[in-house]
């Protein structure tokens, strides 16, 4: 496209106000007889001229030209849809579009859909994106720290909860305890580090065995006596626990897996029994005990010790078959960072424990959910994040779509800091299978993920891959440009090309969402995150030594909550 000569600049003015017409990123309008076409400016450029430049003069004004890239139409009827039915001809006019046709492109907020901010080249212009898709079809909010991704997410949060979705279902998993100022009158918040009344609670007994068992081991169990034993025990277990409880009605269709409580310690004293057990003679002879062990102290069991060259006593039939896994299924279970996935225990007998877990963990009446993992070492809260992401997707798959969660209910999971949890380490496995297998099946059963990270390029090719909505803030990073770009269309390429230059606050919004990429201001919640920069008024304070008294007895509350000897 080739700017009139005689206009003046790039931002001519029109009703009182500028309109940019050479920014990257704005909006032109081709008009084609009833309908009109729309197109983004993805490059802005001079056309060679072969007069001599000086001082005075730098080229002809008629050389100036923009790149357009058709996006969508306008019809007849003043109603958008993407893609085109025409092409423009050579010497057809190019207009900047003013507010009406803006307001046809981006609907007002209403029960569908839901105000983010405005456009950076229009302020006047709301931008609302469509709920129904920004949940089913997952959605990245990306950007380098200071951008404003936290501040981005809580505004689309408070949006949801103060406008037309008073029943929501929110979970946001918050690793740093930025959100519970910014969503305090809308959500619940629920804490590892938290009272009773705001602890978070993540049940073992939930899992399948072999979850139970990688969980407390730290590594994925190939021992096949180990899993088929440990599989063994836990059936029993659950299976006592259904003979003495009083809201289960038949004890004989449980299993391994079937997510009721189970005691743990007991299990733990009998692996530990058998892979320790010497006997007095062959093949099931009397145990040579020394000392009687405690499930519920987590004390063993200790045994004389085997005869040398085959004579008595002897070992038992497990003996030393689990290897070292009793001792690290013990040292978890006594590790104070693991209380939150020992409670609720096998002691409640009376009712569903379970319905009291995923009820707090959905928020209660609160449309917004906020689980604080600030204060947990990361291996602890790897584990923790892919227990709840596969509980509750296990929950919304066996949910019908007239009642209960999912279908009828959608979730919608937010992973602040997701790179850090769905990275290609070891403890963060089960949050990387979890939150990829939603992301390939989640848009089916009712369960959304929101993935908020700072690194794209660290997040799962299949996770990242699914994400329909990308909300991208400044990025500055090579690397997680080019990621980021690779999932964008070609035809916003040049609208990419801006990402390190974005202010704090403005995105590039693309995708299912949103009816055309848009650059975006988004605006500014109310009340903010806790996630601005420290200040340095302390720096001018009068010099003293730091006290750190504060900061030290929250720590030891944490990981030392109980003196226990391993």
């Amino acid at each position: 496209m080739r700017l009139d000569p005689d206009l003046a600049g790039v931002s001519p003015l029109w009703r009182g106000k500028l309109q940019p017409v050479g920014q990257v990123g704005s909006i032109m309008i081709l008009p084609q007889g009833p309908v009109q076409l729309l197109a983004a400016v993805t490059l802005v450029g001079f056309s060679e001229t072969a007069q001599e430049l000086n001082a005075r003069t730098f080229a002809p004004s008629s050389d100036r030209w923009l790149e357009l890239q058709l996006l969508g139409e306008i019809d007849a009827f003043g109603v958008f849809q993407r893609g085109v039915s025409s092409y423009p001809g050579l010497d057809d006019p190019v207009h900047f579009p003013h507010s009406e046709i803006l307001a046809a492109v981006h609907p007002k907020p209403d029960k569908n859909h839901v105000q983010v901010g405005y456009l950076a080249a229009s302020p006047t212009t709301p931008v609302s994106l469509d709920l129904q898709r920004l949940v089913s079809r997952h959605s990245v909010v990306v950007g380098s720290t200071g951008s404003g991704k936290t501040s981005a997410v809580s505004t689309i949060l408070q949006q949801i909860a103060r406008g037309e979705w008073p029943a929501a279902n929110v979970v946001v998993i918050d690793p740093h305890g930025e959100y519970a100022e910014a969503l305090a009158d809308v959500s619940s918040v629920l804490s590892v580090a938290g009272d009773e009344n705001g602890s978070l609670q993540v049940p073992y007994w939930a899992l399948p065995a072999d979850d139970i068992l990688n969980v407390l081991t730290g590594t994925v169990a190939s021992n096949a006596t180990l899993t088929n034993r440990f599989s063994e025990l836990v059936s029993n277990g659950r299976r006592k626990y259904a003979e003495v409880c009083g809201w289960l009605a038949n004890a004989e269709d449980v299993n391994a897996d079937t997510p009721i409580p189970f005691d743990l310690h007991d299990v733990w004293h009998q692996l530990d029994y058998d892979n320790s057990l010497v006997v007095a003679r062959k093949p099931d002879g009397d145990p040579k005990v020394l000392v009687e062990g405690d499930p519920q102290s987590l004390t063993p069991t200790q045994f004389e010790p085997y005869g040398p060259g085959g004579a008595a006593p002897f070992q038992g039939p497990l003996y030393n078959r689990f290897l070292s896994a009793p001792s690290h299924i013990r040292a978890r279970m006594k590790d104070p960072r693991f209380d939150f996935f020992l409670k609720p225990n096998a002691s409640v007998t009376d009712h569903d424990p379970f319905e009291d877990v995923l009820s707090d963990w959905l928020g209660g009446e609160q449309p917004i959910s906020v689980l604080d993992f600030s204060g947990v070492p990361t291996e602890a809260a790897d584990v923790a994040i892919g227990v709840v992401l596969q509980l509750l997707f296990e929950l919304c798959l066996r949910s019908t779509a007239e009642q209960g969660v999912g279908r009828h209910r959608p979730v919608l999971i937010v992973i602040e800091e997701a790179h850090r949890f769905l990275g290609d380490n070891l403890t963060a496995r089960l949050a990387r299978e979890s939150a990829n297998r939603i992301a390939r099946e989640g848009r089916k059963y009712g369960v959304g993920m929101m993935l908020v990270s700072q690194r794209p390029s660290e997040l799962p090719d299949t996770a990242f891959s699914q994400a329909g909505t990308v909300i991208s803030l400044r990025l500055t990073n090579a690397a997680d440009q080019a990621r980021l770009k690779s999932g964008l269309p070609d035809a916003i390429s040049g609208l990419a090309d801006s990402l390190p230059a974005l202010r704090t606050g403005e995105a590039i919004v693309s995708g299912e969402a949103i009816s055309l990429p848009s650059r975006v201001r988004i605006e500014v919640p109310n009340p903010p995150p806790r996630a601005a920069d420290p200040k340095l008024h302390g720096w001018r304070d009068k010099a003293q030594k730091n006290d750190v008294s504060v900061a030290l007895a929250e720590w030891r509350g944490i990981t030392n909550t109980i003196e226990r000897e391993l």
